[in-house]
């Protein structure tokens, strides 16, 4: 067997609860002047897009509709959601990404996915110690 290191550097460590039920991750929108604060965003490395409750959206001022509509789907059922460009803003970074709003009643989740949140970031979760490593995808090693 060959042991190989490959040194990492990240600019920001989230600690979060391993007890509680998935990686919470407290994230910021903002379009224009307005910004919404959700506490609650749960980081899904297998969801592809970033998606929030749809009253996040009308907070910001949003017309949810009039968005970039995208067909979700997902083990529990299908639903529609709608993408808007916002400035994401969580754990000291600010990303301009496409995120979406859902249309569906009763969805009770905030996704940071791959699109508009992963793919712009280098990312390493060490689950025993409850500790999410973050940086930009550009920034130097």
């Amino acid at each position: 067997m060959v042991s190989l290191a490959y040194p990492l550097i990240f600019n920001f460590m989230h600690e979060y609860d391993t007890e509680a039920v998935g990686i919470t991750i407290p994230v910021g929108l903002i379009v224009g002047q307005k910004q919404v604060l959700i506490p609650n965003a749960k980081l899904d490395t297998g969801a592809s897009f970033c998606i929030f409750q749809r009253v996040y959206g009308e907070s910001l001022g949003l017309d949810i509709e009039k968005g970039e509509k995208e067909t979700i789907s997902t083990p529990m059922g299908i639903f529609s959601a709608y993408g808007h460009e916002v400035l994401l803003f969580a754990l000291g970074l600010q990303l301009d990404a496409m995120v979406y709003f859902t249309t569906m009643q009763g969805f009770n989740r905030n996704v940071l996915g791959r699109h508009g949140w992963l793919q712009q970031l280098r990312v390493a979760i060490i689950d025993y110690d409850g500790k999410l490593f973050v940086s930009r995808y550009e920034d130097e090693n």
